[in-house]
């Protein structure tokens, strides 16, 4: 299990002390330099794949796993992008994109250094119902208590597939 912020324990800051809005900037992801052995096990599973949908006459799924191989390897040497996230009284700002905190149901802070420094905001949407949020170099109180004005915080466990990706290296 993660360990998570303990910013509960933590002196509150006042609201009046708390900055209008808040903003940095973190890659999309953290990166994980991709070493031979993980694209030589990429292609390895891929073809593997393939040649039992090539037994089993599906030509199609054996398509879908050569692409799927291909655009796995290819994102996995992608670096990230650098974002720039901001919180404001509107809502919280992705790039170009703001979700008003009224579309927003909760939030939650996973801090566990070097590599777990993420926001997670729980949305109102069906199609995109968690934000997740690499914090970088910010303070996670100052974020949690800037948050804490807007929308309730509400313990969140890591998905699967969250944990996944981290033991793949994405």
């Amino acid at each position: 299990m993660l360990n998570v912020l303990d910013a509960k324990n933590q002196a509150e800051q006042p609201i009046d002390q708390l900055p209008a809005s808040i903003s940095w900037q973190a890659p999309e992801y953290v990166y994980t330099k991709k070493s031979p052995d993980w694209y030589w096990a990429v292609g390895i599973v891929t073809v593997g794949f393939f040649v039992v949908a090539i037994i089993f006459n599906n030509f199609l799924f054996g398509g879908f796993m050569l692409l799927g191989g291909f655009t796995i390897a290819l994102y996995g040497a992608r670096p990230p992008r650098i974002i720039s996230f901001s919180l404001s009284v509107e809502g919280v700002r992705i790039e170009n994109r703001v979700y008003p905190y009224e579309s927003l149901k909760s939030f939650w802070i996973f801090y566990h250094p070097p590599q777990i420094k993420e926001l997670s905001v729980e949305s109102q949407k069906m199609i995109v119902p968690q934000i997740k949020i690499p914090l970088g170099d910010t303070n996670p109180a100052e974020i949690r208590a800037y948050l804490q004005q807007f929308i309730p915080e509400r313990q969140q466990e890591e998905s699967l597939i969250d944990t996944a990706m981290r033991f793949l290296k994405f």
